[in-house]
C-alpha cells in the first residue's frame, strides 16, 4: 500500500465498502489529488486475494495495453488505479464481469469523469457503481460530522446554531486552505499557493488536453480566474462572455470541460443562472444563499 501521511478518514469510504458487497465494478471518480488511490486501498482492507495495479507505472500500463484479458486475471478483487489511462481495459472488464458476476470484482479509480470520455469504448450499465470523491470537507478535516446542508434543507427557518468563536479572517483562511490533502499539509501560505499553481497548470496542460483540443489556453486561464472570483455567486454565462470577450457558447464549452476533468459542481454551492431567468427567483435564491452562509458561519 502506498504510504499515506496523516490519513484523514473519508465519508465516502462507507459508500465504497457497501458497493463492493453487491456490485461487480465500483468506480471511485474525482479530480486530481483528492485521495482516490488512498481511499481505494483503505477500502480493500482485509479482503482476500486482492490485486493492485497502478497504471501510472509505465511497465504496468504496457502490460495492460499488450494483453488486457490476461492483465485482469485475478481470483479476488482487483484495484486498477487511473484506469482511464488504458481505454482498452474497458471492454475486457465488461466481458470479465459478464462471465463472472460476483460482486466486488473490480475497484477502479480515475481522475476524469470516466463515463463521459469519448475514448472509452463502452460503459457498464447495471454492472457498476460510480462514487464521486470531492476534496476533504471541513468535517473530514476536523473529524466531525458534516450536517449543515442537510439541516438547512430539513429545518429551514427553524434552523438554530450555536455561537462560534470564528471570525471573518478565520473563514478566509479556511477557504484559502481548501480541501486537497496536499494543500492542507502545507502550513506555509507560499508553499500552499505553489501547490495550487502547479495543480492548475496540470489541469490545463494535461487533463483538458486529454479530452479536448483547446487552442487558446489563455482564455481558459482567464475564465478560471474569473470563476474563482465569483465563488458563491450565480453563474451567469452572458456576463462571463461580456467580461472576457469570449462567445457564450465557448464559455459553456469551457465550463463543461472543467466539470469533466474536475468532477461535477456541488449543486448546493453553485447555482447555474441564465440572464433571462425570472428576477424574482433570483432574489429568492440570493436570500436563501444568504441564510445558508450566515448559518454556516456558526453551525457546529
Amino acid at each position: 500500500m502506498r504510504q499515506a501521511v496523516d490519513y484523514l478518514p473519508r465519508h465516502a469510504a462507507a459508500l465504497v465498502t457497501e458497493a463492493l458487497d453487491d456490485t461487480r465494478v465500483v468506480i471511485v471518480n474525482g479530480a486530481r489529488q483528492t485521495g482516490k488511490s488512498t481511499l481505494a486501498e483503505r477500502c480493500l482492507g482485509d479482503r482476500p486475494d486482492t490485486v493492485k495495479r497502478y497504471l501510472d507505472d509505465p511497465r504496468t500500463r504496457a502490460s495492460a495495453e499488450a494483453d488486457p484479458v490476461a492483465f485482469l486475471d485475478a481470483p479476488g478483487t482487483m484495484l486498477i488505479d487511473e484506469v482511464q489511462r488504458v481505454p482498452e481495459l474497458w471492454l475486457a472488464i465488461k466481458n470479465t464481469v459478464d462471465r463472472d458476476p460476483r460482486p466486488g470484482r473490480f475497484l477502479l479509480t480515475g481522475s476524469a469523469r470516466l463515463l463521459g470520455l469519448g475514448t472509452l469504448p463502452d460503459s457498464l450499465p447495471g454492472r457498476s457503481k460510480t462514487i464521486e470523491l470531492f476534496p476533504l470537507s471541513q468535517g473530514e478535516i476536523h473529524g466531525t460530522p458534516d450536517g449543515f446542508i442537510d439541516a438547512a434543507f430539513s429545518d429551514g427557518d427553524r434552523l438554530r446554531v450555536s455561537p462560534s468563536e470564528l471570525r471573518r479572517r478565520d473563514y478566509v483562511n479556511i477557504a484559502a486552505c481548501g480541501g486537497y490533502p496536499e494543500a492542507i499539509r502545507r502550513t506555509a501560505p507560499r508553499r500552499r499557493a505553489q501547490f495550487f499553481k502547479s495543480y492548475l497548470d496540470d489541469i490545463i496542460s494535461r487533463d483538458i488536453h486529454q479530452v479536448a483540443d483547446i487552442q487558446r489556453l489563455s482564455d481558459m486561464r482567464r475564465l478560471i480566474s474569473t470563476l474563482a472570483a465569483q465563488t458563491g455567486g450565480l453563474l451567469n454565462y452572458s456576463r462571463l462572455s461580456s467580461d472576457l470577450g469570449v462567445p457564450t457558447s465557448t464559455i459553456r464549452d469551457y465550463i463543461g470541460l472543467l466539470e469533466l476533468v474536475s468532477g461535477p459542481a456541488d449543486p448546493s454551492m453553485v447555482i447555474q443562472w441564465d440572464y433571462a431567468s425570472d428576477r424574482h427567483a433570483e432574489a429568492d435564491l440570493q436570500r436563501f444563499r444568504s441564510r445558508l452562509t450566515s448559518g454556516h458561519r456558526n453551525y457546529q
